[in-house]
């Protein structure tokens, strides 16, 4: 099995760090390629990323679109999607031996494919519509009017804006905007308001087959994914969401527990 490595220098901190995890899994007898970018992410079965979460937000998407799977190695703050500790390097051996025979759990995420004037991008966490707050929109409406169009209906979400989410993206931005959790293998997306102009106003929950219409009813919004802004958009632009033709796929160990990271990780 052919394995990348990634490091995020800025949370390893040395090069050395990454060598030395390189030198690791070449003594196991792995056939390894190093990458620096994301972008570089292809021709290998697994890339390994030694991180934080913006570290494997960033390489999930680039992973999923060219078949390979995504293994996380905390060397961030939260690290919530990673699988192991920055001190638990040691323990991957055997998560690689299950890959290599088959026998590994492996977690299928679902990504999210927005289109916007033709164009395609991916989202692992959310894609959010938030007012412009900038000083270029300073006469541009307070309050962002967003018509929502699926297969269920239509209605208008008024406010700061809103968030399509996956169960991944769930213990993100959604749940600090009050959100569900969602357990990571529910087939469902998650429409989270963000401060809401009505009461009334809550979280849906969709099937994952829905495909969404957002149009921009009053006001300048800011289109984003994974907390990357993507472009600026006027007043009655249409943004289409829907689930992505692939999966983010992540080998967990046999001792994998979701409640437990979320206690744990999340209390902080």
């Amino acid at each position: 099995m052919k394995i990348g490595v990634l490091g995020k220098i800025s949370k390893v901190k040395t090069q050395k760090t990454i060598d030395n995890f390189v030198g690791f899994l070449r003594s196991l007898g792995y056939e390894t390629q190093l990458f620096t970018t994301p972008q570089e992410i292809q021709g290998v079965e697994l890339v390994i990323v030694l991180g934080g979460d913006g570290a494997i937000l960033h390489s999930a998407v680039p992973a999923a679109q060219n078949g390979v799977k995504i293994v996380g190695i905390n060397y961030g703050n939260l690290g919530f999607l990673t699988e192991y500790e920055k001190d638990e390097r040691e323990k991957i051996a055997e998560l690689l031996s299950q890959i290599e025979k088959g026998t590994c759990r492996i977690l299928k995420r679902t990504v999210l494919e927005v289109e916007i004037a033709g164009k395609c991008f991916y989202a692992l966490n959310e894609v959010a519509l938030q007012r412009d707050s900038s000083l270029s929109a300073v006469k541009s409406p307070q309050i962002l009017r967003v018509q929502v169009h699926s297969k269920e209906g239509s209605d208008v979400i008024s406010g700061d804006g809103l968030l399509l989410c996956t169960p991944t993206g769930s213990t993100a931005y959604s749940l600090s905007a009050g959100g569900a959790i969602l357990t990571p293998e529910v087939p469902v997306v998650m429409l989270t308001p963000v401060c809401a102009f009505s009461m009334r106003t809550r979280p849906i929950v969709f099937s994952d087959t829905e495909e969404f219409a957002l149009r921009i009813m009053r006001g300048k919004a800011i289109l984003s994914t994974d907390g990357l802004s993507l472009c600026a958009l006027p007043e009655n632009a249409t943004v289409f969401v829907r689930k992505a033709p692939f999966t983010a796929d992540f080998p967990v160990r046999d001792n994998s527990d979701f409640f437990a990271k979320v206690r744990n990780k999340l209390n902080e």
